[in-house]
Parts: C-alpha cells; structure tokens; sequence
C-alpha cells in the first residue's frame, strides 16, 4: 500500500536499527518511534492482523513512511499466530512472543497500550493535522501465484541452466564437425571453448562463491579437471566434461525441485477468492483481504478459503488434502473447517477464524517449507566429509601431478591426464546428494498423507525407533466418555439417578459431567439445573436440586462427608472399575444409584498395534495417569506389552528414558496438549490431531494431522523405506566411484586400458542422477 500526500517531500528515514535478538513487542516499537520523529503512533492489532501508523505528514516522507510500515509488518507477521488467541497480556512470557517493556524515563514520553490482541505505543502529544495508514500485518505471498519469488528465482535458474547445456552441446557438436572437415584447428578449438566455458558458468560462478568463503567443494574439482585437460591439449575432453556435469546439475535441480513441487501443490488448494457477506451484500473478494469474525459463503462443490467455524448449513467436506482421509467428515453448526478443503454437497456459511497467513493450510506449508531446509544427521556428515574429503582429492591429485613425472619418469601428459580423470571420479557428486534427495522425497510423500515431519533428523529416527509408548486418552482411546451403564440399587428406577446426576452435572465442565448430561438428553429425561454447586476436587460434588442435596462422586467423596455407602453400590463401582469404566455414586436422601462411563478404545487400535509389531517394533507401551485397574484392562484390549497407571508427567519422562536405555530411539505417541514433557523428552515425539490443534503442531517433532491412529504405521514404514533407500544411495554412490578410482590407478593392468575423462564423466554423473532417481521413489505411495 503507497502513501501519497501534497505536503513537501522530505528526506526519507536513512537508518532502520537492527532488532535485538528476543525484542518483544513494545521494545520493537519503541526503537522505530525513537528514530522516526515524524511517526507519532504504532498500532499493532493482532485480532485482525492489521498495523496502523500515525504520523506527521510535514515530518515524514511517503518512502520513509512505507518503509518503515513494511519493517515492522514483517517483524510482527511472525507473530500474528500467537497474539490472536492469547488470552491475557502475560500469556505472552509463555509463547514466541514478549511483550517486552519500556523504561521508566520512556514512560514520560510515550503511551504504553498492552491488552489482548492489541499492542500499541504512542507519543504523549499527537498534533493536529496527523493521518493514519493501516496496513496487513501478514505479508504472505498470493494464493493465486503458484511459487515465491525465491522459487521463481529458482526456476529461472534451472532454466538458464537448461539453456546453457543446450548452447554447450550444440558448440560441442560443431566443434566435432569442424574438427571432422578439416578446418583449421582455431575453428574446432574455439567451439570446444566456447562449449566448456557455456557449461561452465555456473559451476565457475558456485566455486568463486565457495572459495571467497574458502569451502572447497566439488564444483571446484569438475573445474579444476577441465581446465587441467584445456591446458594439456585435451579440449574435446574439457568441453565434454562441462556438459555432461552441466547435465547432471540441471537434470538435479529438476528432478529436485520435483520433490518441492510435491508442496506447491497444497498451495493450490485454497481458492484465490472467497465470498465473503459485508454490510447486508455479499462480495467476492481476495481470500487474503478476508478478516476474522467475517462470514464466508461456500457453495457445494467449492473449496474453503479461510479457516473457520460453521455458523449455517450443514454438508460433507472432503479433508484428505490435510490429513489424508479419504473418508468425508460431517461438518455442521460449530464444527471447525478448513482452508483447502472441499466442500461436497450443501452450502454453508463459515465463520471466519483465522487469517490467511494463519490457516492450518499456511502453517502446513511452512512446516514443510522448514523440515526440507533441516538437513538429517546423514546430510550433514556427508556435506561435512564432503569438504574435508574434496580437499584430500586435490592434494591426491596433485601428488599424481608431481610423483610420477619427477621420481618415477612416468610422462607428464599422461599423468597430468590420470589427475585430471581422478579430480572427476573421486568427486563425491553422488555421495552428498544420496540423502537429501531421498529425505526430501519422503517429508513431501509424508505431507501428501497428512503426516509432518519438522526435520529430516527426525525421518531417520522413527525408522529406527525399537519401541514405542502411548498415551491412553485421546490417543489410544477415543478421548470421549459416553455412559455405559446405570444401576439403580433397591427400588430406585434408571432414570432417576440419571435425571438427578444430570441436574447435579449440568453446570459441570468435566468430560464424566458433560457425558452424563449427553446420555439423559438422549433418553429425553426432563430434569431441573442445580441452585447451588460445591465441587470437592478429585473425589466429586455436592448440589443443590429443588431444594434437596445430591451427591455424586467416588466412595471417597462419601467417606469424607460421613455418609455410609450400601455395599451393592460399592460392588458395583469394583466391578467397573475392572472393566475399565468409571463409576459415579449418585445419593440422593437416602435412595441410591451408580452410573458407569467408560473413553472407548479406537477399533483401530488393535490393528495398528498388531501392524507396529510387523514393522520391526520390539516393545509397545502404554502410559497413562489413570487408575491402573483401567489401564490394565485397556491395554488388554489395545494387545500392548506393557502398560503403566497413576503416572505423572515426570513418571512418564522417567519411563521413557528407560526404555530408550533399553531398546534404543523410542517414540512417544499423544494428544500434543498434555504430554508436552513426554513428546520432548522421547527420540521422536508424535502428537496427534494436529489439523485442529496448536499444541500439537508446536510441541511435537511428527504431527499427524487426522485424528486417526492409522498414520502412526505408515509414517513408520515411510521412514523404514527412506532408511533403506538412503543406504542403497550411499552404497551406488561408493561403490562406484571407488570402481573408477581403482580404473584410474590400474585400467592400463585391464583389457579396456586406461579409464579415459569423458568415460569417467558418463559413469560418475550416471550415478549421480540414479540416486536422485532412487530416492524420488518415496514420493510415491498413498495411506490406505
């Protein structure tokens, strides 16, 4: 957004300071306001993610003004995430996030604002005459374009490069007709030079770039072996050498950037537009102007545009895109739905809750974006031997320059050649992209598939994860209790102790609460709210119904209030708890009752268990805080080998490193909300239900995105295949290139003679892209 007014331009502002590192929100806007007189106020509205700047158009110019907005836009478009769902200002000490502070003597000068959603400095003294600009705080790329411009950047890349090795082999092919003519040798010499300097450039252009920061890297030694080979007289050689590593480099890119493209199209999921109901009309607009609390309309057939909550209508919206469920989910009033998701059948009218840049679509991408810059521990030996081996290559190499002429009175030519053809199959081309291309392949198939990855470290450790724990709720189990049975004891009916525990509950958040208030809703039971509620933590509570007390709670509750429990009930609640339910004792003056609710298992979760065990996992685990008769009876039915009760998080931390110590990397499996300490204390923490979750995609180093146990499994498989892929990779890449060293040394002791340059060109770079080819294998597969 430019700024215009009829005012005398003045100087823009000359010197924006650097934000120190961990600046919090008011320190940021303190140090603009310091160095911009002009700018009276900075406003930061993180419930609509805009930015609003007052300031004296005498004192500051347009540029310096748009400047300045687009700084500190970009500064806080990182932030936007956190701020619109904090719920108090010091929720910010808890998350990416500080408020940050201003000094005493600042406070004389400035107007500190700092509330939920909205954080703003201002000068003491605004004159008359100030204006206001509002610009977006998310600064996200169009969702109608199809890359960034550090991916189109990237593509013109591989175009030129692309072009140069078609302008390389056609000099080459003239130079071979010239030469085959017999015209003079300044006609065939000037082609191949020509054809070696076009397939050159950007290697020359890479080493220069790597030896001004004095890395030496396998462009250099291509480069070295070519111009070896021009010096010696070997121009035909030198010009094929070029084109085919010029080759091998844009057949890279390509078939890389296939990996990456992989991504770019979750980013055509989300529609460009969005219609959106504003002032009693509603209008198309762009799906980035979208702003939260507004109402979009999607038609059947169409794809969601923002996150958000039904507020109207009800249909079946296809969420494979994000957590690979081929199944459609229901979605009606109050349920939550997505950017990039289709919609199938009605039309519905969405609430909006997030902007563009805030999607579960958006941070998907940039959870991926992120995980392909993270290298594995394998990338990074490789690139680390890479240097330091590029290096023992040269100087091997140069012994061959200088040994066999000056102290064997081998000839020089023949031996500057054998350095030159050593410089090129030593080179550990194949070797430093084995992994990368096959890590990158796997987190872009993973993504497919609703599973992310925040780093290819993290690949390589669940493929070799020997043991796995889990959590029971939520994880295990449905995370949902449902009553399963009532008892009434003596003459007391069903629904009796159902409609007096659900008066009792109605006011009650807890799950066992909210269950029974479902189950007498079910059966149609008319009941009248509790007056007054006294919960006792942890054992129960005490209410109020029309005038009489009613008690529900565990036999602890009764113990402490003096009450004596029938011995039928007691049974009761024995019997269920080892059946792994959970019993409510309902009294109400004197008449008697027990209610049972139990979290189901998932039916998956036997199979999933049962396919673990396939895959190689030695132990399977369950954790959990629960009473361990319920834990005992649940891993019975999950087939799991052992199983904990009533542990705290610090008992699970403690059992974790246990079993890491027993069986080596171990994975944690939870909800992502309340095993934060276990998810980070485990090899691999796997939080799952990511598509609706915060915590998740924070807290976890693997997010399943669907509530669906399933992904566990093929997540494991996906990183046992990129295992073995890589290590095939790196086997082809030795084997061959120490196939060719041992040519270089003794070809003249074989049939075939001495491994000539264009020869060990052809075999290395062949190699080079099999294994790219190798490893793009991965990006095939779909979850079941």
């Amino acid at each position: 957004m430019s700024v215009s007014n009829t005012q005398p331009a003045v100087p823009a502002i000359a010197h924006l300071p650097v934000v120190p590192e961990g600046a919090g929100c008011l320190e940021i806007l303190l140090e603009r306001l310091r160095v911009s007189p002009g700018v009276l106020a900075v406003e930061a509205r993180f419930t609509d993610s805009t930015l609003a700047v007052r300031y004296d158009p005498v004192l500051v110019s347009p540029e310096g003004l748009n400047e300045l907005a687009d700084e500190i836009a970009a500064l806080f478009a990182q932030r936007v995430t956190y701020c619109e769902r904090r719920q108090a200002t010091n929720a910010c000490e808890e998350c990416a996030l500080r408020l940050g502070h201003v000094l005493e003597g600042d406070r004389d000068d400035f107007t500190v604002l700092a509330e939920p959603g909205r954080v703003s400095l201002a000068r003491r003294t605004i004159p008359a005459g100030s204006a206001e600009i509002v610009r977006p705080l998310v600064t996200t790329k169009s969702w109608g374009e199809r890359t960034t411009p550090a991916e189109q950047q990237q593509w013109s890349k591989s175009q030129k490069m692309a072009a140069l090795t078609a302008v390389c082999l056609v000099l080459l092919v003239a130079g071979l007709v010239f030469e085959r003519m017999g015209l003079p040798a300044a006609w065939h010499t000037g082609a191949y030079i020509a054809s070696a300097l076009a397939g050159g450039f950007f290697t020359l252009r890479s080493t220069v770039r790597s030896l001004a920061r004095f890395r030496f890297d396998v462009n250099l030694l291509m480069l070295l072996a070519a111009i070896g080979a021009g010096v010696i007289g070997y121009m035909l050689e030198a010009a094929e050498l070029m084109f085919l590593f010029s080759l091998s480099n844009t057949l890279e890119v390509y078939t890389m950037g296939r990996t990456r493209r992989a991504l770019h199209a979750l980013l055509k999921l989300r529609p460009a537009r969005a219609l959106v109901r504003r002032e009693g009309r509603e209008i198309e607009v762009a799906a980035e102007a979208v702003r939260v609390g507004e109402t979009v309309i999607i038609k059947p057939g169409e794809a969601i545009p923002v996150d958000g909550v039904v507020a109207l209508g009800q249909s079946l919206v296809d969420q494979s895109s994000l957590t690979g469920e081929s199944v459609p989910a229901t979605k009606s009033i109050g349920d939550k739905v997505f950017a990039g998701t289709l919609n199938q059948q009605g039309a519905i009218e969405v609430l909006t809750a997030r902007v563009a840049g805030d999607t579960a679509l958006a941070r998907i991408v940039a959870l991926v974006a992120q995980a392909q810059e993270q290298k594995s521990q394998t990338e990074e030996m490789a690139d680390w031997a890479g240097r330091y081996y590029t290096i023992v290559v040269m100087l091997a190499a140069f012994a061959m320059i200088i040994v066999p002429p000056f102290v064997l009175h081998h000839d020089f030519a023949a031996s500057f050649y054998r350095a030159m053809t050593l410089l090129v199959v030593a080179s550990p081309c194949a070797l430093v992209i084995a992994t990368p291309s096959t890590i990158l392949s796997a987190i872009a198939n993973a993504a497919r598939n609703g599973i992310l990855f925040k780093g290819g470290r993290f690949i390589e450790m669940l493929g070799r994860a020997k043991a796995v724990a889990f959590d029971k709720t939520g994880t295990l189990t449905r995370g949902m209790f449902e009553v399963t049975a009532i008892i009434g004891i003596g003459e007391t009916r069903e629904d009796e102790v159902l409609a007096w525990a659900a008066a009792a509950e109605k006011r009650s958040q807890h799950p066992l609460a909210q269950a029974v208030v479902r189950a007498a809703e079910a059966r149609g039971i008319v009941y009248t709210a509790t007056e007054q509620l006294t919960a006792h933590m942890g054992k129960g509570l005490v209410a109020v119904v029309e005038g009489r007390p009613v008690e529900v709670g565990t036999p602890e509750l009764f113990v402490s209030l003096g009450i004596a429990v029938p011995a039928d009930a007691l049974q009761a609640v024995d019997r269920f708890h080892e059946d792994a339910q959970t019993a409510m004792i309902v009294h109400r003056e004197g008449r008697w009752g027990v209610i049972a609710a139990a979290d189901q298992l998932r039916d998956t979760t036997p199979a999933v268990v049962a396919d673990l065990r396939k895959l190689g996992i030695a132990s399977i685990v369950l954790l959990s805080g629960d009473h361990p008769r319920t834990v005992e009876a649940i891993a019975g039915r999950a087939g799991v080998d052992r199983h904990y009760g009533a542990l705290l998080p610090e008992d699970k931390v403690r059992v974790l490193a246990e079993l890491e110590e027993q069986y080596g990397p171990t994975v944690m499996v939870g909800d992502g909300i309340n095993d934060a300490p276990a998810l980070a204390r485990a090899s691999v923490g796997v939080a799952m239900g990511g598509i609706g979750s915060d915590a998740a995609m924070e807290s976890a180093d693997v997010v399943l995105m669907a509530d669906d146990l399933r992904a566990l499994p093929y997540a494991l498989g996906l990183c046992q295949r990129a295992r073995r892929v890589v290590a095939q990779n790196v086997c082809i890449a030795v084997g061959v290139m120490g196939i060719l060293v041992l040519l270089v040394f003794l070809g003249h002791l074989t049939p075939l003679g001495s491994l000539r340059l264009p020869v060990a060109v052809s075999c290395h770079e062949g190699s080079t892209v099999f294994v790219i080819l190798n490893g793009l294998r991965l990006l095939r597969g779909r979850r079941a």
